[in-house]
């Protein structure tokens, strides 16, 4: 059966949270990453597939994430920040990005073209360059390259709005493509390749187009199913693909995860995050071994 799995984003807590359900569906249903077909990571997916694609153990990275291993790139990230700053998260986006980045008016690409508008002429002090070797000191020694199985990063360009999946064939460093995909607006910088620049906002759906190119018997589609920094928007088209016969198993997050999910960049909840991945995953293992 071949498998198409979509991480979504999340931020922080996403890293940990899609870090710990990878690791419980591996342990209790046999889910194996490197045997998907494809992998697509959004923002925080990208983080997250990244690492699992290159055949991390996982299990391993989720005890990192609940010892606080890697609680560390907010401060990185901001260099002087203070806990005030880390704690406050999407409250250190200026309200207008802010505004942007929650509104519903118009269609996902104009918002997105009105957020990169705004990203060029106010971003961050820092540059993207310095980001994306940030973004490199975060990710184990394994991920040094694009990974032997068919990785896909999302991000968007924010002179058109267009989501774009990079690969290993668009010539773009591992690290600065997923550098783009976490470039949330009003943070960080965006990330310049071929001329155009790119950032972190929301999404128009592949789905349909992944589903089609990789021929694609079923799709587990991992990632919280709300806030600011979800930045997927993907359940029609999981839904479509569903009534066209592709088997869709979508995870998303328990009842516990309201204990993390209010603050998203808060990298202190990444222990928790975690424990509480490695729990909602449970509920899904039959359905994953069934997909087997």
């Amino acid at each position: 059966m071949k498998i198409g799995l979509i991480l979504g984003g999340g931020g922080e807590v996403g890293v940990a949270w899609e870090t710990g359900v990878l690791a419980g569906l591996a342990e209790h249903a046999g889910f194996s990453v490197t045997d998907c077909a494809v992998t697509v990571g959004t923002s925080a997916g990208s983080i997250v597939g990244a690492i699992a694609t290159s055949g991390a153990d996982l299990a391993e990275r989720a005890r990192g994430e609940q010892r606080g291993a890697y609680a560390t790139s907010w401060q990185l990230t901001q260099h002087e920040a203070d806990d005030d700053q880390v704690s406050a998260g999407t409250a250190a986006i200026p309200p207008e990005m802010l505004h942007l980045l929650v509104s519903t008016e118009g269609s996902i690409q104009e918002r997105a073209r009105a957020i990169g508008k705004l990203i060029l002429t106010s971003t961050p002090a820092n540059d993207d360059t310095v980001f994306a070797q940030i973004i490199a000191s975060l990710l184990p020694d394994s991920v040094a390259d694009w990974p032997d199985t068919d990785l896909r990063v999302s991000s968007v360009h924010c002179e058109t709005g267009d989501t774009v999946l990079w690969k290993r064939a668009d010539g773009i460093d591992l690290t600065r493509a997923i550098a783009s995909s976490c470039a949330v607006p009003g943070l960080f910088p965006p990330v310049a390749f071929g001329g155009s620049h790119y950032c972190d906002t929301r999404r128009t759906s592949t789905v349909a187009a992944l589903t089609a190119e990789k021929n694609l018997d079923a799709i587990v589609f991992i990632g919280p199913s709300g806030g600011a920094l979800a930045n997927t928007a993907e359940e029609a088209e999981l839904e479509a693909v569903s009534r066209q016969g592709v088997r869709v198993v979508k995870i998303t997050e328990g009842p516990d995860f309201a204990e993390v999910g209010n603050e998203l960049l808060d990298t202190r909840l990444r222990p928790r995050a975690a424990q509480i991945g490695l729990e909602d995953a449970r509920r899904y293992v039959t359905s994953i071994a069934e997909l087997r």
